[in-house]
């Protein structure tokens, strides 16, 4: 249990590091709707539990896909090989988003919420390690 932990806090880390607004960015619908400091979003100012669950359900089912797209970039013959999985698997990730019941926007809202919010970052990581 505490590997699967360690390996979920490394992945809600590095979904952070990579620029936890990836999915947005390159869904097109992030450029120019970002709050300025200080200013709080729907996410922050008031996440119901619900919408925590449904974030959870996205991020795993978007560390699936991460996981499983790594293992077949390694298998890639060439860049353009790379780049090609590596649009694919944004398509599904933003995919996964939506179809667990988020905008990509609302997703990653929620994802920035974490980052300021330790204890909520605690009851994301314990949610999602219960569900993978």
């Amino acid at each position: 249990m505490t590997i699967r932990k360690t390996a979920l806090t490394i992945a809600l880390t590095a979904l952070f590091a990579a620029g936890g607004t990836a999915v947005a960015q390159s869904y097109g619908g992030g450029a120019g709707q970002a709050p300025t400091p200080g200013q709080t979003t729907p996410a922050t100012a008031a996440l119901t539990e619900q919408t925590v669950d449904t974030f959870v359900d996205a991020f795993v089912a978007v560390q699936e896909i991460r996981e499983d797209f790594t293992e077949r970039l390694h298998s890639a013959s060439d860049e353009a090989e790379a780049q090609a999985m590596q649009q694919e698997a944004q398509e599904k990730m933003m995919q996964a988003v939506e179809e667990s019941g988020m905008s990509v926007q609302e997703y990653n809202e929620v994802a920035m919420a974490l980052q300021n919010d330790p204890a909520l970052m605690q009851q994301v990581q314990e949610k999602a390690a219960d569900r993978m």
